[in-house]
């Protein structure tokens, strides 16, 4: 377990913030009304996707891992350059993430509370629309230079990265103790984001969420210490 060197003050700020954003929730909010829109926005590009493909060649499958690449290099990106720099007209997105989201979750204490903080976790349901809005034509252009299938295949394929983002960053804010936490695969990669979670490090280390590529090509892991060989 984790030594929190956190001081008490810095404890109670978190804290009267966490109580703050809480009493700002909307009373209609629903926490797994918001995890069903988002999951279910990308589900739906799958399944959609998925049903429209039809004899897939061997050269089409190649769409699949080149579209996930790009996937986590725009993860990494927005991370970095969006979500922890304040510019027009993203200040909203920003001020989501870094003052209010890593002002209450931190390396030693990453756990929700209460469900209804997944509005602090998930992306909102009308970003992922957002992304859906912009990834169709999108789609639509591929189909047209490389095949049908090749379009649908960046839709389906951009659904399902848009799910293992939600599920993968709501798994690594759950109690330690939740038997998702205790999976193997899971407890990697969130000692990977908890470290992000360090207010010394988050501007400059581990911006990937899902899976680290990125952060392994650009550099941008952060360098270990004793404690992180601990198991």
């Amino acid at each position: 377990m984790m030594v929190s060197r956190e001081s008490d003050a810095h404890r109670e700020r978190r804290e009267r913030l966490r109580a703050e954003t809480l009493r700002d929730i909307p009373w209609w909010y629903s926490p797994w009304g918001h995890l069903a829109a988002t999951t279910g926005i990308g589900l739906a590009m799958l399944l959609v996707g998925a049903l429209m493909l039809h004899n897939v060649k061997p050269l089409e499958w190649l769409v699949v891992p080149a579209v996930w690449l790009f996937g986590n290099a725009y993860e990494w990106h927005v991370h970095k350059h969006v979500l922890h720099k304040r510019f027009w007209p993203f200040e909203i997105i920003y001020e989501k993430h870094t003052p209010m989201h890593h002002g209450i979750y931190v390396e030693h204490d990453m756990a929700v509370r209460d469900p209804r903080e997944f509005r602090l976790v998930l992306i909102p349901a009308a970003g992922v629309l957002g992304l859906v809005l912009v990834t169709a034509p999108l789609a639509y252009l591929f189909s047209r230079l490389f095949g049908e299938n090749a379009g649908w295949l960046m839709l389906v394929t951009s659904g399902v990265n848009m799910v293992v983002y939600e599920l993968s960053h709501l798994s690594y804010h759950l109690h330690e103790s939740h038997f998702i936490s205790r999976l193997w695969l899971i407890k990697r990669l969130r000692r990977h984001h908890a470290k992000h979670h360090d207010p010394r490090l988050m501007q400059s280390w581990n911006f990937n969420v899902t899976v680290p590529l990125f952060d392994w090509i650009l550099g941008t892991i952060a360098p270990k210490t004793e404690a992180d060989e601990k198991p």
